[in-house]
Parts: structure tokens; C-alpha cells; sequence
């Protein structure tokens, strides 16, 4: 499937520099989606996981300070 997205002068410019600065660091062409792809992975290897463990812990602390907040906002 083929598409066609409408961005201005500015963007298109930013993503024509952004490819080629990526085709350089990797040393081989790319097409739009592989650029895309790239960039989309990028994103997710940044994005942080947190175990389970580690997900009920920051749970459990924001439950603890926002009845801390509530406290404090009524005193």
C-alpha cells in the first residue's frame, strides 16, 4: 500500500536531513519506511520497562503521597 502525507516545506526538510543523517551513520540507503522503522525503534529501546516488582513499588508510592497531598491540602 502506497501513501501520500502532506507536510510543510519545513518538515519535509527536517526528515530529508534526518535520513540522510541516518543513511550516513549506517552506511546504506533507506527508504521512507525503513527510515520510519528505525526511528519508531529507537523510540522504544528508550522507553523504560519496569518489572513487575518495579511497577508496584512506584504504584504503591504514589497511592502513599497522594493521601500525603490530601492531608497536606486540607491542613
Amino acid at each position: 500500500m502506497k501513501s501520500t502525507i502532506a507536510v510543510s516545506k519545513k518538515v519535509k526538510e527536517v526528515l530529508e536531513r534526518k535520513k540522510r543523517e541516518m543513511e550516513i551513520k549506517l552506511n546504506k540507503p533507506l527508504s521512507w519506511d525503513e527510515f520510519f522503522q528505525n526511528i519508531f525503534r529507537e523510540e522504544e529501546e528508550r522507553i523504560p520497562k519496569l518489572t513487575e516488582e518495579e511497577a508496584e513499588i512506584l504504584k504503591d508510592l504514589t497511592k502513599e503521597d497522594r493521601k500525603n497531598w490530601r492531608i497536606r491540602e486540607f491542613v
